[in-house]
This record gives structure tokens, sequence and C-alpha cells, in this order.
């Protein structure tokens, strides 16, 4: 189980730290420089991706709303999270109703001619059995709440992405180390580097 999660968690951060991709740039605006005109490219708003509509595909069938807003290496993702709840609920729920009816038999003394159960007869105690039963329904019990987390998820997601489409990204956003040289008045003409924060 703790495997498991750590796994989970890891796809999580690993999908976060994939980041947003900058949308290609679709218009400009003219800057009057000193001498020339200078022209910077930059995002505009893309009225016709709506965030709305990509959470209501991803409610409606996960994987879907970021099939909508273009990440489709988010899609194995999904489906493979969606795929290890499935399994994983459908296997502790199994192993449970296998262990109640161990547990109920031991309790009730009966003899089913069951050779699946006759089996862990030999085996567990009466102790031991509601323990199982115990651990399968608890394990079943926390996949279906991490199910419900990662449809959740999938929503959030979509709809994050949707929303980051609409930012006014400048391509020309950057932080640039120049070398310089700085006069102290002190000493002597030093060298070194400056950091120019671009904004627009």
């Amino acid at each position: 189980m703790r495997n498991l999660l750590f796994i989970f968690i890891f796809l999580v951060f690993a999908s976060i730290a994939k980041g947003q991709e900058i949308q290609p740039t679709d218009s400009s605006f003219l800057k009057l420089g000193a001498n020339t005109d200078e022209i910077e490219k930059f995002q505009t708003q893309d009225t016709t991706h709506s965030p709305r509509l990509a959470a209501l595909y991803s409610a409606i069938v996960p994987g879907m709303g970021q099939f909508y807003n273009e990440k489709y290496w988010k899609i194995p993702i999904v489906y493979a999270l969606g795929a290890l709840a499935a399994y994983q609920i459908k296997s502790n729920h199994q192993n449970y109703l296998l262990f109640r009816n161990v547990y109920f038999n031991i309790i009730d003394g009966n003899d089913r001619n069951d050779s699946e159960i006759d089996d862990y007869l030999l085996i567990f105690d009466e102790d031991r059995a509601e323990r199982r039963v115990d651990n399968y329904k608890r394990d079943r019990d926390y996949w279906i709440i991490l199910a419900g987390l990662f449809y959740v998820l999938n929503i959030v997601d979509a709809t994050v992405d949707a929303h980051l489409r609409e930012f006014n990204i400048n391509q020309d956003l950057s932080l640039n180390i120049k070398p310089s040289i700085q006069s102290n008045p002190y000493s002597n003409m030093h060298a070194g580097l400056s950091l120019n924060f671009r904004l627009k």
C-alpha cells in the first residue's frame, strides 16, 4: 500500500514538473525605440478555448479534458491511475469476500465443502481471519477514496491547463547575465556581472 501511494505521489509531481508549454505566438505590438521600431511578440488570450468545457469533458470522460487541451502525454497517466485504482478495489474486495466467508465458516463451524475455503480453514483461526477481513475492507475503502481523488484531480488538471492557455506570456520574459565594468570612487574600475530582468 505504501509503495503504491509513493508511485501515485511521484506521478503527480512528475506531471507538475512537466510544466506548462507556451502556446504559439499569435499577435504583436509595436514598441517605439530610440532609433528604430521594435516589434515584440506576445501571446494573446485564446477566447476559443473554454476552461469550463475542458472541466466538463474531463468530468464526463476522464482524459478528454487533457485531449481538449492538447496535453496528450497526460492521457496515459490518467488511465494508468484509473486502472491501478480499479484493480486494487477489485482485488481487495474479492479478498474481503473470501476471508469474510472463511471467518463466518469458522464461527458457524459449518462444512460447505468448498475447497477454496477449506484450504484457509486449515491455516486461519478466528482472530487471524477477522484481521484479514478488516485489513482488506480498509484497503478497499482507501482505494475507493483514492479513485475519487484521481477523478477530481483529472478535472482540476484539465481546468488549470485550460486557464493557463489564456495567460499573456511574453516570449522575452527572461533573466540575463551580462558582463559589466563598474567604477568605484575609492578604487579602480572592476569587472563584474550584471543581472538584467526583462518584464516586457
